[in-house]
């Protein structure tokens, strides 16, 4: 942003500090540096949407819908106002984001603590009426205070699994026992446990379409590798999407995104599908390349096509369409390599469309 302040500063006259410099495009004494400059920043912006959803997801997409907004507008008009204007909403918009990300971060952090503090509590009550249990519940309940301390969300999650462990097997030896007072404690361990897998799956999916997001694809992704079978790639791509969302705004464009993913999910019974990223979707299929093909014509057939859309103000019906990029995985490239070649065939196919 610096550097983008200083070519503001030295394109303006110095009699007329608040004249126009000339557009990037019709200034050839710089236009190389200008032409780099422009490269980079819609790089920058792009990288930004993308790793701030990929961070964050439950509060990321604003954040990669805003930097693509930004960089449309200084595509369209690239002057020097107009790049000083970006740059004051770019900071305002990561300014906007590391507070929700914040926000999101302290929230989960206080749910844990608050869990492992009710069972604490719990497991002193029963403590303190069990002389034979007294002891090891005692040590059980110091590690569960000692989580509430940690601010690592990772450290957090390993000592609760582990806490949770030894905490079951001191409750099954007491329940042996026949103590009528461990009845409370079970039932605190299963709300955990139940509150703690909602959080996980939650955290799982993409939460405007119901699929699942980037991580758990990425982990999915992985563990197809790790298993060393024959499978698949395919990413999906909606062409055109961006102008829907000019013309009928974002809540037409998200209705859209909702009905496309539950006929996608329709289809694809036995496949993990997930919301890689704004219009972008991708598909695992165990198999070869064949098996993938099957499945990219059963998109075409039964998934793209006419919708209903409601704006809000009238009913649209857009026909939507799709460019797809199908790989099978060679057996020892990385997960980052298989998308890489995944990407390039999407390209491709897109830029046939296009022609």
């Amino acid at each position: 942003m610096i550097s983008l302040r200083r070519y503001i500063d030295a394109h303006r006259t110095d009699n007329d500090p608040k004249s126009a410099a000339p557009t990037l495009s019709s200034d050839t004494k710089a236009g190389s540096n200008e032409s780099a400059l422009l490269t980079a920043l819609r790089a920058a912006l792009l990288a930004m949407g993308e790793w701030g959803q990929h961070a964050v997801p439950s509060v990321g997409n604003r954040l990669k819908r805003k930097m693509a907004e930004l960089l449309d507008t200084l595509e369209r008009s690239p002057t020097p106002s107009v790049l000083g204007k970006v740059s004051e909403q770019v900071q305002s918009e990561l300014s906007h984001w590391a507070e929700c990300a914040l926000q999101h971060g302290n929230e989960n952090e206080r749910e844990i603590k608050k869990i492992m503090s009710v069972v604490a509590e719990a497991a002193a009550t029963i403590a303190t009426k069990d002389e034979k249990y007294s002891r090891e519940l005692s040590e059980l309940m110091s590690g569960m205070q000692a989580i509430t301390g940690l601010n690592d969300i990772a450290a957090m999650r390993r000592s609760i699994i582990d806490t949770a462990t030894l905490l079951k097997s001191c409750v099954e030896k007491m329940m042996e026992d026949g103590r009528t007072s461990t009845s409370r404690l079970t039932a605190e361990v299963d709300e955990y446990r139940s509150r703690l897998q909602v959080s996980e799956q939650t955290a799982a999916l993409d939460p405007l379409t119901g699929l699942g997001n980037r991580r758990d694809f990425e982990k999915r992704l992985e563990s197809k590798r790790r298993v060393a079978k024959s499978f698949s790639l395919i990413l999906i791509d909606l062409n055109d999407f961006k102008s829907m969302n000019d013309r009928y705004g974002h809540l037409a464009g998200d209705d859209l995104l909702r009905q496309f993913a539950t006929e996608l999910r329709g289809q694809l019974t036995v496949d993990a599908a997930c919301r890689w990223g704004g219009d972008e979707f991708a598909v695992i299929v165990a198999g070869g390349q064949k098996a993938a093909m099957e499945r990219v014509d059963r998109i075409r057939r039964w998934v793209l096509g006419e919708y209903k859309i409601n704006t809000g103000v009238e009913t649209i019906k857009p026909v939507l369409n799709a460019s797809f990029g199908v790989v099978q995985w060679d057996g020892k490239e990385s997960g980052t390599e298989l998308v890489a070649r995944a990407d390039q065939g999407l390209y491709l196919d897109k830029k046939s469309a296009r022609n």
